[in-house]
């Protein structure tokens, strides 16, 4: 990998941090989480012109985008010495993850696993052990992509971002927060310090996601989806999906759209009624009549929408499953 000339600052507070962002924002700066994808983005070109195919065809082909630099950098702000934006915080109604928690951070942890278990799925299915080892939570969510894992489980789980500058903080759903590819509402003398998940005191909720790809790791989604649902009851097996009324419910769905798309038809579809076969149907049919897929290599727009709704009756179903097995955790 060939990287271009650029200063490098690696400030050990936040204060520090954001007071230098404040004064250099303007002159090519970039953010440094993990670098797993600004690295990447960064590179400069690694084939030699004279080592370009010698058809015409081939020499101008969309294929050479890829080996030219798509970032500009002057100036990399690294936080990586900043530890007070790693680590997971446990209060009385919501947990806090640092922008700079590793990926792995997220998988290991038993708080995300149990309480936010969809996040916990999209965790585990990142990259490979070591990206997610020098990933960042942060960075996953701030490269802005419509398939990016970690995303599209936050967006379902209702996460806060919390954007702090030397003008102070403030706090945005995350629905708000991507505006399209690569592109979020960050000003550009923000730091995105943590993101935000209100716990719900009532056991019976459960979430997860799940990815549809052409290969096992290191693969971009070719559709994803992630549900949240909580029930007014704690569900019970009564011969199939039954004896569970849902009382609120969230379905997020990746790679359909330019950003995460939420889909709050198919939710308020489920609210008042029994997990059931029938409901899940309605509510997967209403999320594949949403969702915008595009054709590319990994899939087609319409086999990306027949996906969607298989991937949102098996998310419910897991919901389903998860909070049935945390009410008998409970009662143990």
């Amino acid at each position: 990998m060939i990287l271009p000339r650029f200063d490098y600052y690696a400030p050990t507070g936040l204060d520090e941090a954001l007071s230098w962002l404040a004064e250099h924002h303007g002159s090519g700066v970039k953010i440094l989480g993990g670098g797993t994808d600004l690295l990447v983005d960064v590179r400069g070109k690694i084939i030699p012109d004279q080592h370009r195919p010698r058809c015409q065809e081939h020499r101008d082909g969309p294929w050479l985008a890829r080996y030219a630099p798509t970032e500009s950098i002057e100036i990399l702000l690294a936080l990586s010495r900043i530890t007070e934006l790693r680590g997971i915080a446990v209060e009385v109604n919501c947990v806090r993850i640092g922008a700079m928690t590793t990926i792995t951070d997220l998988e290991r942890s038993p708080v995300v696993r149990t309480r936010l278990a969809g996040l916990w799925d999209g965790a585990r299915q990142l990259g490979s052990p070591l990206v997610r080892n020098r990933g960042t939570y942060g960075g996953n969510l701030c490269n802005a992509r419509p398939a990016a894992d970690t995303a599209i489980p936050t967006l379902a789980l209702g996460g806060r971002l919390v954007l702090a500058s030397i003008r102070g903080e403030r706090t945005v759903d995350h629905s708000d927060f991507v505006t399209g590819p690569g592109e979020t509402i960050l000003e550009p003398d923000e730091i995105l310090k943590e993101v935000v998940f209100d716990l719900a005191n009532d056991p019976a909720m459960g979430s997860a996601y799940l990815k549809l790809s052409n290969r096992k790791a290191l693969e971009i989604a070719v559709v994803s989806a992630a549900a949240m649902v909580t029930f007014n009851s704690p569900p019970a097996e009564q011969g199939g999906i039954k004896g569970g009324v849902t009382k609120s419910a969230r379905i997020a769905l990746g790679a359909v759209a330019p950003t995460p798309l939420l889909v709050p038809e198919a939710g308020e579809a489920l609210v008042g009624k029994e997990l059931d076969s029938q409901s899940i149907s309605e509510a997967a049919r209403i999320a594949a009549g949403v969702a915008r897929p595009i054709t590319d290599h990994r899939g087609g727009d319409e086999y990306r929408r027949m996906m969607v709704e298989v991937l949102v009756r098996r998310v419910l179903m897991s919901c389903w499953e998860r909070a049935l097995a945390g009410t008998v955790e409970e009662a143990a």
